[in-house]
């Protein structure tokens, strides 16, 4: 598929003022043209977008005759460590797309370079916010933009229609908007053994890492109107009524109700396995796995809490091209051109790669409405919240799981579970809390 630049698709202003703005930054990009630079670039490796990573290379350098990418792709397993060494050390890319739980620690090192409106081709932060929307909530930082995205995400529960159509269940009339009654629905379609055992799931869920204790725990906390963590004051309220609640219903899930727990296989293995019937931390990137899978699915929103005070569901994620704060003048302007170059392929970036930007385009592609399922994910999109950005995010990951453990499966008293965590938490935001 050909490349195209995005940059004609964004309105002129009329008037003398726009053209001072045009002028300025005419001005300011003939200046950066002169200066040769050799950009850095590192991204983590995601098959389906490498061609298109080599083409857009190509488009940007044929271009930019004065600007030599150097692209470093990463296998994902490495790709996180091996950035935060690089970064720390001083000798890390210009330019890298990296997800967001890792901005916190990021922004509080002066990592992150603020994005530079002209290298971009835009006059004013609201010219970049209508590029993009919501997608930018995750890079931006006291009003100020960070990074602009490649990849925005959220999940949804997905349901298995053949395992439910076998319990009588249709998800179309039948999925649960609430929590409390997720606990019926998942009843329903659970297959149990002689000795009461499941051998097929309702819904269990995401037990295998520490991570879905912010996208999926966080996120039920967030609806009850609970804020686990302040990022802005570097403070925790960890043993909160809404705290207490989520993690009451998470230990009632396996003890009470015996609907799953983390002795099961992981939650999307069984799923794409059809030994669960409903799973809910699947973003619109898992319709591939489901086709190969033959799984005949349809998503529908996560529930809420019956009379719970906020209507969001998952928090979202996204990926964000930055910019190296650390790098010379040169190579950050010529790596926020380059950022902007890539980002505006949010087209071929669905069509290729699967993989979904807020840029208006890609909603209105015939591809994108021809999938009910789209919808869903944009309007929870607009109801998400973002994880909490703080250094110090996979530590506190690691104590939520442990504060879990031990109230589902060594059956503690949540009230006591939360009164240490409480502590554990405050002493690692204060080793992290950024100086000044």
């Amino acid at each position: 598929m050909g490349i195209v630049s995005g940059s004609g698709r964004w309105a002129r202003r009329s008037g003398f003022a726009a053209c001072l703005v045009a002028a300025a930054i005419a001005s300011s990009a003939g200046v950066r043209a002169q200066e040769a630079v050799t950009l850095k670039v590192w991204m983590h490796e995601h098959p389906p977008r490498l061609p298109l990573d080599r083409e857009v290379v190509a488009q940007f350098e044929k271009q930019n005759p004065n600007i030599k990418v150097e692209l470093t792709i990463v296998p994902p397993a490495d790709f996180d460590t091996k950035l935060e060494i690089a970064l720390a050390s001083n000798s890390g890319p210009d330019v890298f797309n990296e997800w967001s739980i890792f901005l916190g620690q990021f922004h509080s090192a002066g990592i992150l370079a603020p994005i530079d409106l002209a290298a971009v081709g835009a006059a004013s932060n609201e010219d970049v916010k209508a590029r993009y929307g919501v997608g930018l909530a995750g890079v931006t930082f006291d009003g100020k933009i960070y990074g602009l995205p490649t990849e925005v995400s959220n999940y949804a529960c997905v349901a298995n229609k053949e395992l439910w159509a076998k319990a009588g269940l249709d998800p179309a009339k039948d999925a649960p908007k609430t929590w409390e009654s997720m606990v019926d629905i998942a009843s329903k379609l659970t297959v149990r053994d002689k000795s009461g055992v499941p051998v097929q799931r309702g819904f269990d869920f995401n037990w295998s890492a520490p991570i879905f204790m912010w996208l999926t725990f966080n996120s039920m906390v967030d609806q009850l109107g609970g804020n686990m963590i302040d990022e802005t004051k570097y403070t925790a309220q960890v043993n909160s009524p809404a705290v207490a609640k989520t993690m009451q219903y998470w230990s009632d899930w396996v003890n009470k109700y015996k609907l799953g727990g983390p002795q099961y296989t992981p939650s999307r293995d069984a799923f794409l396995a059809k030994e669960l019937a409903t799973e809910c931390t699947f973003g619109s990137w898992g319709k591939g796995q489901f086709k190969e899978a033959k799984i005949d699915y349809a998503f529908f929103p996560a529930p809420r809490w019956e009379n719970g005070p906020v209507d969001t569901g998952f928090n979202s994620y996204a990926y964000f091209m930055m910019v190296n704060a650390k790098s010379p003048s040169a190579n950050q302007a010529a790596g926020w051109k380059f950022t902007n170059f890539y980002a505006s392929h949010a087209v071929e970036l669905y069509e290729v790669a699967g993989l979904f930007t807020t840029a208006p385009e890609v909603a209105q592609l015939a591809s994108y409405k021809a999938d009910p399922n789209n919808e869903i994910f944009r309007e929870e999109l607009q109801k998400a919240m973002v994880s909490p950005r703080i250094s110090g995010f996979n530590q506190i990951g690691d104590a939520l799981a442990r504060a879990r453990d031990r109230v589902v499966v060594g059956k503690e008293e949540v009230s006591a579970v939360l009164d240490d965590l409480q502590d554990e938490v405050t002493q690692i935001l204060n080793r992290v809390k950024p100086k000044g």
